[in-house]
């Protein structure tokens, strides 16, 4: 089995913990509050702590990451030295599932290379984090990535929508199969993607964003509602496809993400499909059963580092 199939194992698992029992009722505006309130705690540990040690307490267990490659979320930052800089964000937009068990947020950061005190910020970007309720009540960040884009003319305010509805009782989705969701819902990013091979990118993002959906690149802001997309889209000439490596599905059946590895053609129509980005998407589920974007990012992988040299083979003794 490869490493790709055992982090899909991984989320899969992850997807089905047991939650409240049928008969709850289930606050959705508690749920928000908190995600929320975690993902500031969150920049508020590396502000004080560093941001390894942020990100080893924040992330999940069986959280993944990119690196550029999927790896497991704590080994990857484990392996990381620690550092005086000062990564520092806040959530300005956000939503959770109707079972209040998984849920999104993003907002701008900055990145300062000397640490607080430093005047100058080296970088400017936007953060998603895709959040997940744990056994015990706490959230912990299942995926996290970005894109950069110059400095902003004003600072984002947040907008964060109460939750609509803000209760829900759990019995209404009782019998929804995770399993089945999460399958449909790959199988849904796979078709996006054949028909981004087929009629090209903008053409597939107009039949599969919803209304209100954001667009996260490198090098601009994002991107907020389907109109605002697609005319972004429609000056995007570059033949473009994807494979998704796993998604996760709330217990509700009306959230849920993809992720994996995109690519583009390296010269021309006919050329070889290359590594281009790393992508996390996020979808909800329609009122006539079909999934729809509702936040689309993509992150540039970074150049893989060059193979160390082979050394010259000495020979044997005696030869």
């Amino acid at each position: 089995m490869n490493k790709i199939s055992i982090f899909c194992l991984t989320v899969f698992a992850a997807s089905l913990a047991v939650g409240p029992s049928s008969a709850q009722t289930i606050d959705r505006q508690a749920a928000l509050d908190a995600m929320v309130a975690a993902e500031h705690a969150f920049a508020k540990t590396a502000a004080e702590k560093g941001t390894r040690e942020a990100f080893l307490a924040y992330l999940a267990d069986d959280s993944v990451l990119f690196g550029p490659d999927l790896v497991g979320g704590k080994d990857l930052w484990k392996g990381r030295p620690a550092s005086p800089a000062l990564l520092s964000w806040y959530p300005v937009f956000a939503e959770v599932s109707l079972a209040g068990d998984l849920g999104y947020d993003t907002g701008p950061w900055e990145f300062r290379a000397k640490g607080k005190d430093d005047p100058q910020v080296a970088a400017y970007g936007y953060f998603t984090t895709v959040w997940k309720k744990q056994r015990d009540g706490s959230w912990k960040a299942m995926m996290d990535l970005g894109t950069e884009n110059g400095k902003p003319s004003a600072p984002t305010k947040p907008a964060i929508a109460a939750a609509n509805p803000a209760k829900v009782e759990a019995a209404s989705f009782a019998q929804v199969s995770v399993e089945a969701e999460r399958r449909a819902l790959l199988a849904a990013d796979r078709a996006f993607a054949g028909t981004a091979q087929e009629k090209g990118e903008a053409a597939a993002y107009a039949a599969y964003l919803a209304e209100t959906a954001r667009l996260h690149r490198n090098g601009q802001l994002p991107v907020l509602g389907r109109e605002a997309i697609n005319a972004v889209l429609a000056k995007s000439g570059k033949p473009i496809t994807w494979e998704p490596a796993g998604s996760v599905v709330a217990r509700s059946g009306d959230l849920g993400y993809t992720f994996g590895l995109a690519k583009r053609r390296e010269s021309g129509p006919e050329s070889a499909w290359v590594p281009s980005d790393n992508y996390v998407r996020i979808w909800k589920k329609q009122a006539d059963g079909s999934w729809k974007i509702a936040l689309d990012v993509f992150e540039p992988r970074p150049p893989q580092p060059p193979k160390a040299p082979e050394k010259p083979k000495t020979p044997a003794s005696g030869s």
